[in-house]
């Protein structure tokens, strides 16, 4: 660890780069010793799961919907502050297609298929997409085509809106084209977020 150290410091120096050592350490399965070891030259602060990795749910088991939650209240807290009832339905069409769809894209690359958190990823963006407003305060009579048709392609009688379920499977099925053509990557021998479906339709 400590000729990781530095190294680490010399490509700091080379670069102009500043190495943040201090980091957050969620030691698997490693003894106390070794950990001990390793924060003598890598003072950071040992932590437990859950946590966080870039931005994403970190655990060593599948996730439950309160660790997820983050996701969904990351994109509702976008819709008070557009004030949606108050612009026109081209304009929250393109709010929904490029804001609220994109913000879920990073997570379902990574994880498994989740039905209900797609689904309430949908509410959101239907109730802003017709209403301008939150799920609570929009009921289901005020969508003006439902929600499938919404999102087929425009030359299709839809409007083009991202369908979550279908591009979270692409998103699968592309991790198993990288392991089949990449075969060499350190990820390959780790379990992909795809089922038995997913394997089955690739």
């Amino acid at each position: 660890m400590e000729h990781l150290y530095n190294i680490s410091t010399i490509f700091g120096e080379c670069s102009g780069l500043k190495i943040n050592i201090s980091k957050e350490l969620f030691p698997i399965r490693t003894d106390n010793a070794t950990v001990e070891q390793l924060i003598q030259n890598f003072p950071g602060k040992i932590c437990n799961f859950p946590g966080k990795y870039l931005g994403l749910p970190l655990h060593i088991r599948k996730l439950r919907k309160v660790e997820v939650q983050p996701l969904i209240d990351k994109i509702g807290a976008r819709l008070p502050g557009w004030k949606g009832r108050f612009m026109s339905t081209a304009g929250r069409e393109t709010l929904v297609k490029m804001v609220l769809s994109s913000q879920s894209v990073y997570h379902l690359t990574a994880f498994s298929e989740q039905k209900w958190l797609i689904k309430r990823i949908d509410r959101l963006r239907r109730s802003f997409l017709w209403r301008g407003e939150t799920p609570d305060k929009v009921y289901g009579g005020h969508s003006i085509i439902n929600w499938p048709t919404t999102c087929r392609p425009k030359i299709k009688g839809g409007l083009g809106i991202l369908d979550l379920e279908r591009f979270a499977r692409a998103l699968r099925l592309r991790w198993l084209w990288f392991q089949w053509k990449q075969r060499d990557r350190a990820w390959n021998s780790l379990d992909l977020p795809c089922d038995s479906r997913n394997r089955e339709l690739f």
